[in-house]
């Protein structure tokens, strides 16, 4: 199959889940990820991605939306607000990457894992999904709002955070793992152009208006398709009580570590609970980072497969709690 006709049935079917997510009322990012899981399903990966060639193209094409959507986050993001937070969103970013990473090391290293599965497994809980939590802000136009800025901004500084991390055990391994580094400093840069754009250009600006419109529609899902493109069911499907204390681990540390920043911020406990909904996801780097120690066999296939899931599963929960609890609480970003 030519890349070009596998591009088409992608974008036919980004817009196909895109109606059906209209009429029955979730969100529209929910859809995307979910086109990325229906995608990666061996009988519909044949039909309409089959071929080495496209498979590369479609994970190129991820990293590439990946930069994009960060640079569309950049260009909605209000630039007094992300200076007014700043404070906050580093006592929030510290606080709930270091309690995940912390316990979820703890715990692994007790269950028996070597020294640097464990630390794999706590990076991996650690790191918040930057760029899904910015593409949601967007489609509900909240990125502009406190509670949107400071999503952004404790998420940018947890991505740098984990970035570190991420290249001192790529290091330990002996395998650097340039791609991933790389695309994790291009990404963030590009949130931060987007802002010097915006101080540039007025949002209204046409070329902005045009440049927004269609990256979102073109080029962004091919993110949430590449992101399902890993995932393998059958694998998680073999320890299920693996999967069930990482995905324990892994929210309980998000969102205590959320609430333990209380005292550093002038936030609601409501605030704070939807902050800790946010940095709650997971995204490209853990996932990354998890891939690595897959293909050095440091971690097991269970444990890799439980890793992704758990990703997957805090990524799909967030736009249903944000939309509902903005829908009850229409307040609650200002």
């Amino acid at each position: 199959m030519s890349i070009l006709t596998a591009t088409f049935w992608i974008i036919v079917w980004v817009y196909a889940f895109g109606k059906v997510a209209g009429w029955v009322k979730i969100p529209h990012i929910v859809a995307l990820i979910l086109v990325g899981l229906f995608l990666n399903i061996p009988q519909i990966h044949a039909l309409f991605l089959q071929g080495a060639p496209v498979d590369v193209f479609v994970s190129d094409l991820g990293d590439i939306a990946l930069v994009a959507l960060m640079l569309l986050a950049g260009l909605e993001t209000s630039v007094k607000e992300f200076k007014h937070e700043s404070k906050e969103a580093v006592s929030i970013s510290l606080i709930a990457a270091l309690t995940p990473f912390t316990v979820g090391f703890l715990a692994f290293y007790w269950l028996g894992y070597d020294l640097l599965a464990a630390m794999v497994v706590g990076v991996s809980m650690s790191i918040t999904a930057e760029a899904t939590t910015a593409a949601l802000l967007l489609e509900l136009k909240k990125i502009k709002s406190r509670v949107g800025t400071l999503m952004m901004e404790a998420g940018i500084i947890d991505d740098v955070l984990g970035m570190s991390l991420f290249v001192m055990i790529t290091l330990i391994l002996d395998q650097v793992h340039l791609r991933e580094d790389v695309l994790l400093v291009v990404a963030i840069l590009a949130f931060f152009l987007g802002i010097l754009l915006q101080k540039r250009f007025h949002r209204a600006h046409v070329s902005i208006v045009a440049l927004k419109k269609w990256t979102f529609l073109l080029i962004v899902p091919f993110f949430f398709v590449s992101m399902g493109s890993h995932f393998d069911l059958q694998s998680v499907l073999l320890s299920p009580q693996l999967l069930g204390i990482i995905l324990l681990i892994a929210f309980f540390g998000k969102m205590g570590g959320t609430f333990l920043a209380r005292p550093f911020t002038r936030l609601t406990w409501r605030q704070l609970h939807l902050i800790g909904w946010a940095m709650n996801s997971r995204g490209a780097v853990g996932l990354a980072l998890a891939l690595l120690a897959f293909r050095t066999h440091l971690i097991s296939v269970e444990l890799y497969s439980s890793l992704l899931l758990m990703s997957l599963l805090t990524t799909i929960a967030f736009p249903f709690v944000i939309t509902r609890m903005i829908r009850r609480h229409p307040k609650i970003m200002d």
